[in-house]
């Protein structure tokens, strides 16, 4: 797991330093343009990003808890810098809720409850953009970055027969995301953007711990997981319009034409 987190870090400081090195050289030669706005994200559990549910079996007591991603939200601010018409760079500050469904049961006393619970982060995300001109107004775009992703706090959820708990393995983790997606431009009214994001942080964000007393009382019986804090998210995003690059200013000399010889 180290080698795999080490290889990854790698390549996106080769990535990010190749990508540096570019923007500079381009920065030289163009004005650069900032643009602010804010940005809206479905987050969607989808199994191939390895969201499938997590069962958690003591077969010893005949008791199993399950607990499987259910979706959430985001939300925050963006400001792009553009060096030039090919590269941008885009970070922001975003509010991130994912949510979980817990299912607990004890089939030697017929019980079977669920409920939900949260967790809450916030993402410092930098990434690269590379754009494709699809039309007078339409760009395409593709992006690579990565975010520092912080966690607020642990959570727990109390329940009569059990409560379940979460605790940070980390108050701050690197992630690695990728975003594609398509813009639409427009000089008065701003830039209209909607696309994808996968996002995938180094390693587990949470452990999760299952406490159930069967019929309310005695000894609890316990089981632990692990929460990775991977998504998949659909993001509405809308920029203001950028302002004009400031044109030098030039002083109007009215000539004096009758002292003039």
């Amino acid at each position: 797991m180290a080698l795999k987190v080490l290889i990854r870090s790698l390549l996106l400081l080769f990535l990010f330093a190749w990508s540096a090195e570019q923007i500079l050289a381009q920065s030289q030669r163009e004005s650069i343009e900032l643009t602010a706005g804010i940005e809206l994200r479905g987050l969607f559990p989808v199994s191939f990003f390895t969201m499938d549910s997590v069962n958690l079996l003591e077969a010893d007591n005949n008791f199993n808890a399950v607990y499987s991603y259910t979706g959430g939200i985001g939300f925050g601010g963006v400001i792009r810098v553009k060096f030039t018409e090919l590269w941008n760079l885009e970070t922001g500050i975003y509010y991130t809720r994912r949510n979980f469904e817990y299912i607990v049961r004890d089939p030697s006393v017929s019980f079977n409850e669920s409920t939900t619970m949260s967790t809450i982060g916030y993402e410092i995300p930098i990434k690269g953009l590379v754009y494709i001109q699809m039309g007078k107004r339409v760009f395409m775009d593709v992006a690579l970055g990565v975010s520092a992703d912080f966690f607020a706090s642990d959570t727990e959820v109390q329940r009569l027969s059990y409560n379940i708990q979460t605790f940070k393995n980390a108050w701050v983790r690197l992630g690695v995301l990728g975003s594609i997606g398509a813009e639409y431009r427009t000089e008065k009214d701003g830039y209209f953007y909607l696309g994808a994001t996968f996002h995938q942080p180094f390693g587990n964000t949470f452990t999760t711990q299952v406490n159930y007393f069967r019929d309310n009382k005695g000894r609890a019986y316990f089981q632990n997981g692990e929460i990775d804090g991977t998504y998949f998210s659909v993001d509405f995003k809308y920029l203001f319009p950028p302002k004009p690059p400031k044109k030098d200013k030039v002083n109007r000399v009215i000539p004096n034409w009758k002292n003039m010889r």
